[in-house]
């Protein structure tokens, strides 16, 4: 029994080891094998089996039939497998597959680590081939699809046994080998579809993300705005992660997949917390939230890191069931990023709340996964937490980008409004400070003026009895002007108080019933002696009377008077003034016409600013007439308005309401008896006359002032001053002043600033460029006190500055010095005797005047043709004007000037033997040697033979 049973257990073990060894016939009829059957499994924990110990028959090894394994071995183990085929007939293109049968995880799952498979026939090695995502590209036995582990059986010899051995590694991710084997004819070539791990919402989110991607980052690299780029960086992160789901890029890294799918795939949690801050603009808004949000983001960031480099490093045993610690810490980020959320989405702040809102949805899905990936639970509908959660936030943000983008620009667009408000503001109220400034400068003009002629009189008169020690006596005819003035001041406070009145609402019309037509008629006609002294025609038409007509009397008297008193001022002589009165039940048209020089559109424009006047142009709407009478018409609801042209004159036409239910409804009534006595109106106080006579008596030897000044009154109180010392010309404005300036060559100029035509600087700046009249001393003579007007004066060459009311001792001694600092020009030039020229050191206009006056002279020194008028052409003047500068400039005529060169030439060359006398003489233009000797004597009080 004994021998029996042993004999049973021997026959056992040997067909055990028998059908170890089976071969498999592979026939190539049949295109697919299934080989788990006939294949043999060990494990190798200790990593010590070698292809040689495998082939060995007596190796002891406990093989397991492959299609006994269980469906998952054992991760960071080595397994090996044996299997004997036999190719009935040739196997060209059939290859041997290691199928993978997990179907639905990430990409990164997929394929053994690496596969070493041997064949042998006997002990002798005909291939070793390689394959799995971990081998080289360039060493795989095939170039399929990475994740199908295949090589090629071609090299099988027909009708021998060939042994294979199989060497299988799992790959870096902790997920273990697998055999699964079988053998596939080319008309079968694949297991399943090469694409069967691709799940359809993988591939779809990678590519919506990588498109979103691509877009904000144009946006970040177009606006350079911080949020897109961090939101770009983030979504990068999650492109790159898809494209690792579907088998992208992991690929073509062998060595260090593991590491960089680490760091990208969990680069989300951190870039996503920058981006956050950037979204919510917390540093700014949230100092104290802002500093937890970044704590957040830099502990997964550097959790991150130290993990990635512990795996490079340290190369750890990866387990894929086992989640570890950065699971756990995982879960620490997950809690603190819901804590935070939950703080925005409470925040009064639109972006916060949204981002809040958007991340608690997304940390709810990542509580989920990790779990999830912990074993903990499993997802609801079979939805991976991860891709549906960052699925969620790519919509979520998304559409927050474009809503942050869109409040923004209401933002900017509300900031720019109140930018330019600002502006608009900073601009009225710059516009009032120029107002301000242009009132004050008006306004003291029109007060110096009459000051100044109030004041000179009064100053005359105490002057005068200081010397007789007498009582202080006025003339009728200062009398006179004083009192003029004292009516023009106040005539100027009233209309300043009506202005001011009008603005603070406190005028009210009183009205009157009867006579409206006789009392236009009245203040009409009281402008007809100012039209026989200016020889103006005075045309007028007027309608039937209107007894049931309301009117305010004193408003229409201050409306017709500046309206007409405007016309006749700027009226030449020999024009025409027009006033036609028209009537209907409910209204009063008022038409006032002139034939001046009419206005610019500009100007109409502005001819009802208040104090609206342009230097130089006084004529064109100055002082606070027009201005007045705009305000007086709008309190009656009435209407004005001003049609001009250059050259065709200008016509004003004032509509005024008749009837109470068409003015104003706060009125006072008046029914008094209306006074038919017309009101005469004062021309001299409305107009000021123009003149361009001369004034004073012709002075002996005097010298010549030119005085520019567009007020009659004050330019006949300064001719008054002036006239006893100088021969005085006078001139209305600084068109005129200019045109005269070059007929006199006067010796000085006094010279209003603000004039209609050319004002006072122009008129410096034109003379003082001018080569004939750049050596007339120049006075400006201005109500403008301010120090940047005296330096705008004396920039444009203006000898002297002085301010209305001013002083008529103080304006006699600058005339005289001036005067008399001209004369001593000629000390200087006679120090140089007047020969060379080039030796002068001059640059300014009058020296080079002088300079070419010399030069011509020198040129024809033996000319004794040479005359005045030769002189004049040569330089360019005329005989008086080259007379006059040159007594200006040396005192001297020119036929004094040129006698005085020839003098000192010939004694000169006399004084160095340049040659005889009678040769000297003829070398200066004297042809008579007696005359020459004789003026020679005179000149030096010395022979000229003598020297």
């Amino acid at each position: 029994m004994k021998v029996a049973f042993f004999y049973t257990i021997f026959c056992l073990f040997v067909v055990g080891g028998l059908s170890g060894q089976q071969v498999y016939d592979l026939n190539p009829m049949y295109p697919v094998h299934d080989l788990d059957g006939s294949l043999r499994v060990v494990a190798d924990s200790t990593d010590r089996l070698t292809p040689e110990i495998l082939l060995q028959q007596d190796n002891g090894l406990m093989f397991t039939p492959a299609n006994e394994l269980p469906v998952m071995l054992e991760p960071n183990i080595t397994y090996w497998g044996k299997l004997q085929i036999k190719a009935l007939d040739s196997l060209k293109g059939w290859t041997l597959h290691f199928e993978d049968i997990m179907i639905g995880p990430p990409a990164w799952t997929k394929s053994n680590g690496r596969l070493d498979v041997y064949a042998y026939m006997g002990e002798q090695l005909l291939f070793h081939q390689k394959t799995g995502v971990e081998v080289p590209f360039r060493e795989r036995a095939t170039k399929d699809s990475w994740f199908l582990n295949s090589i090629n059986l071609h090299e099988l010899p027909v009708g021998q046994p060939v042994t294979i051995i199989i060497k299988a590694q799992g790959n870096d991710f902790g997920y273990p080998p697998y055999f699964n084997l079988s053998a596939r004819s080319p008309e079968q070539p694949y297991y399943q579809k090469v694409n069967q791990f691709h799940n359809s919402f993988n591939t779809f989110m990678f590519g919506v993300t990588f498109i979103i991607f691509l877009f904000f980052l144009l946006q970040y690299l177009y606006l350079k705005d911080q949020v897109y780029f961090w939101f770009s960086l983030w979504l990068f992160f999650c492109a790159f992660t898809q494209a690792m789901t579907i088998g992208l890029i992991i690929d073509h890294l062998p060595t260090w997949r593991y590491p960089l799918w680490f760091f990208i795939a969990n680069g989300i949690f951190f870039t996503f917390w920058f981006f956050g801050r950037a979204f919510v603009e917390s540093k700014k808004k949230f100092p104290k939230l802002d500093k937890f949000i970044l704590g957040l983001a830099f502990f997964v960031l550097i959790e991150i890191v130290l993990t990635a480099l512990y795996v490079i490093f340290f190369n750890p045993k990866i387990h894929y069931i086992e989640p570890g610690i950065h699971f756990q810490l995982l879960n620490i980020y997950t809690l603190g990023s819901l804590i935070i959320s939950l703080v925005l989405t409470f925040k009064k702040d639109l972006f916060a709340r949204y981002f809040g809102i958007g991340s608690l949805i997304a940390s709810i899905f990542l509580v989920i996964g990790t779990l999830w990936s912990m074993g903990l639970i499993k997802p609801p509908f079979r939805l991976d937490p991860y891709v549906t959660g960052l699925f969620l936030q790519i919509v979520i943000f998304s559409f927050g980008m474009a809503y942050r983008s869109q409040k923004i620009n209401e933002q900017n667009q509300l900031e720019r409004l109140g930018a330019a408000q600002s502006v608009a503001e900073i601009q009225r109220m710059k516009d009032l400070d120029e107002v301000k400034t242009r009132f004050f400068a008006n306004i003291s003009h029109e007060f110096r003026t009459p000051l100044s002629l109030i004041h000179g009189p009064f100053q005359q008169a105490k002057k005068a009895s200081d010397t007789t020690s007498g009582p202080i006596v006025i003339s009728n005819k200062a009398y006179g002007i004083i009192k003029k003035n004292i009516t023009r001041l106040q005539n100027l406070v009233n209309q300043l108080l009506d202005l001011s009145k009008l603005e603070s609402g406190t005028v009210h019309l009183k009205l009157q019933q009867g006579g409206l037509i006789q009392y236009l008629r009245s203040q009409v006609f009281s402008f007809e002696s100012v039209a026989e002294q200016r020889n103006i025609s005075l045309n007028t038409h007027f309608p039937e009377e209107m007894e049931k007509a309301y009117y305010d009397k004193d408003k229409l008297e201050k409306i017709l008077n500046n309206l007409l008193s405007n016309s006749f001022k700027y009226t030449p002589a020999g024009g025409a003034v027009s006033v036609n009165v028209s009537c209907s039940d409910k209204t009063l048209l008022i038409e006032i016409s002139d034939s001046g020089n009419g206005m610019s559109k500009k100007e109409i424009d502005r001819i009802f600013d208040r104090f609206y006047r342009v230097e130089g142009s006084e004529v064109k709407g100055s002082g606070i007439g027009l201005a007045l009478t705009k305000e007086l018409v709008d309190l009656h609801r009435g209407q004005i308005s001003v049609h001009s042209e250059k050259g065709r004159g200008t016509t004003f036409k004032v509509r005024l309401p008749l009837e109470l239910s068409l003015l104003p409804k706060s009125v006072k009534i008046d029914h008094s008896t209306m006074s038919s006595e017309p009101i005469i109106a004062d021309s001299s106080a409305k107009l000021s006359g123009e003149s361009e006579e001369e004034h004073g008596t012709s002075h002996e030897n005097g010298e010549v002032v030119l005085l520019v000044e567009d007020n009659e009154d004050l330019m006949e109180y300064i001719s008054e001053i002036l006239s006893p010392k100088f021969d005085v010309i006078t001139a209305k404005d600084g068109l005129q002043g200019e045109r005269m300036a070059f007929e006199h060559i006067p010796d000085l100029i006094v010279s209003d600033v603000m004039m209609p035509e050319k004002d006072g600087y122009e008129l410096c700046n034109t003379l003082k460029k001018n080569i004939k009249t750049s050596h007339i001393p120049i006075i400006l003579l201005t109500a403008k006190a301010g120090q940047e007007n005296k330096i705008a004066g004396l920039t444009q060459g203006a000898d002297a500055y002085l301010t209305k009311p001013f002083d008529a001792d103080e304006l006699l001694l600058r005339i005289e010095n001036l005067i008399q600092a001209r004369k001593k020009i000629w000390e200087h030039f006679k120090t140089v005797e007047l020969l060379e020229v080039k030796d002068l050191k001059i640059g300014v206009v009058d020296d080079k005047f002088l300079q070419k006056v010399l030069q011509v002279i020198k040129e024809n020194m033996d000319n004794e043709l040479l005359s005045v008028e030769d002189i004049a052409s040569k330089v360019g003047f005329s005989r008086a004007q080259l007379h006059r500068k040159l007594k200006a400039l040396t005192n001297k005529s020119a036929r004094q000037l040129v006698s005085e060169i020839r003098m000192n030439k010939a004694k000169s060359m006399l004084q160095n033997k340049a040659g005889s006398v009678s040769e000297v003489a003829y070398s200066v233009g004297y042809s008579n040697l007696s005359y020459f000797t004789k003026s020679f004597k005179e000149k030096f009080g010395v022979l000229p033979s003598k020297v």
